[in-house]
Formats: C-alpha cells, sequence, structure tokens
C-alpha cells in the first residue's frame, strides 16, 4: 500500500536524484518509520561512569560533518554530507534542531540530533557511537536519554505571553534494512510503533553498495533518521 509519506518521499527523492554529488547513486532501501505518543522513559537515565551529555550549538561545519562521518560511515550516512555549506548551515543554526554529543572523559563518544521544526512533534534524525564506543551501553543510554530530553524539555522559541505552547504529541525516527538488523527491535522494546513501511530510492556513497546486514558494528547502536 502507498502511503502519503511514501509518495512524498518518492517525489523529493526523484526530483534530488539528477543533483547527486559523482560519489553517490541510489539504492532501493525498505524504510520503516515508528512514532512514540507518550513518553516511556519517566525518569532521565543515569549516565555510565566518567560520560555526560551536552548541547553543542552552532557547530563549525568542517568539524560536524566529521563527526558525522565518524559516526555513519559504517552505515553508509549521506543526509548531511551531499548537503550544500549553505543549506547546513542553516540547519544547524536553527534553535529548533539541537545536536546534543556524548561525552566520555575528554573524547565524544557519539551524537544524537532532535528536530523540533514541526509543533508539537520531534524527529530524532541522528544518533549514534563514533566505533570505538561501541559494545559498551552506550548507544541504550543515548537513545533513553534522548527519549526522556524530548518529552520533558520544552523547545524554542518562547511562545508569546498568553499564547499556550503547542503540547508535544509524538516523538519519531526511522529506521532501514541498512542498520543493524537488530535496530528495529530496539526501537520497539524503547516504546517505538511502527507507522509507515517504504520501500524505493535512497542516496548511498557509491562505495556503499553492498548486501545489508554484512557490515557494521555488532549492536544497533547508530541511525539516521
Amino acid at each position: 500500500m502507498t502511503t502519503p509519506l511514501a509518495t512524498e518521499k518518492a517525489a523529493a527523492t526523484e526530483e534530488g536524484a539528477a543533483e547527486l554529488p559523482p560519489a553517490y547513486v541510489l539504492v532501493e532501501v525498505r524504510t520503516i518509520s515508528l512514532e512514540m505518543l507518550a513518553n516511556t522513559v519517566a525518569q532521565e537515565p543515569p549516565a555510565p561512569a566518567g560520560c555526560r551529555v551536552r548541547r553543542w550549538r552552532r557547530p563549525p561545519l568542517d568539524t560536524y560533518r566529521r563527526l558525522f562521518a565518524a559516526v555513519g560511515g559504517p552505515w553508509g550516512w549521506t543526509g548531511r554530507l551531499i548537503m550544500t555549506d549553505d543549506e547546513l548551515r542553516e540547519t544547524l543554526r536553527d534553535e529548533r534542531v539541537e545536536i546534543w554529543r556524548l561525552w566520555t572523559g575528554s573524547s565524544v563518544a557519539g551524537f544524537v540530533e532532535l528536530d523540533r521544526r514541526v509543533p508539537g512533534e520531534i524527529e530524532i534524525v541522528y544518533f549514534g557511537l563514533v566505533p570505538g564506543q561501541i559494545g559498551r551501553g552506550l548507544g541504550s543510554f543515548l537513545l533513553h536519554w534522548a527519549i526522556h530530553h524530548a518529552w520533558t524539555t520544552p523547545g524554542v522559541p518562547r511562545m508569546p505571553r498568553g499564547i499556550p505552547a503547542e503540547p508535544m504529541r509524538r516523538l519519531w525516527l526511522h529506521t532501514c534494512d541498512r542498520d543493524h538488523p537488530g535496530a528495529l527491535a530496539v526501537y520497539r522494546r524503547a516504546g517505538f510503533q511502527m507507522f509507515d513501511d517504504y520501500t524505493g530510492p535512497e542516496a548511498y556513497p557509491s562505495d556503499f553498495v553492498a548486501p545489508p546486514g554484512l557490515s557494521g558494528p555488532a549492536t544497533p547502536e547508530a541511525h539516521e533518521g
């Protein structure tokens, strides 16, 4: 069955296909979108020893892209890498787009990116760990931290006095068949439920065209939304 989300996604993909950089190709991918309509993490999860989560405001483009590539490289992430400098700068400087880095000691272990630009909902656009930090349970912590933060922290901008802010209705993300095979189960255990299932072309680096599930870490601790 073709859903409105699938139709919009296909149209956008076709429109942008001609503008792909030379190093990228379109690959047929199954994308599953999931949502959460009520908070499933009532208490902020305790950070693992030596770890902390900090907001990263207005990151330099090159530094952001390096972290994005370090986390997403094993999964073929493309979203931010094929944006122009102006497009990426506009996105990262929007206060409704929140980037939170997970630190362990003096090193960045990973990040989560939340998009509040649609009133009443938040998308987990990206989250993941750098390869050297996978397997320590940090991915589970970061996902549950993000869920709690999204549901309990008001976004910006503040509404004018006398005008109530639109209540939070849902938190959502999507995964695909090039994520780890266990990723979908992780999201479902966290409280997300599927609302869309779409198969269509997506942009990937040309050197990343390989059957799903043959590469990547042993635990689903990276996600491109």
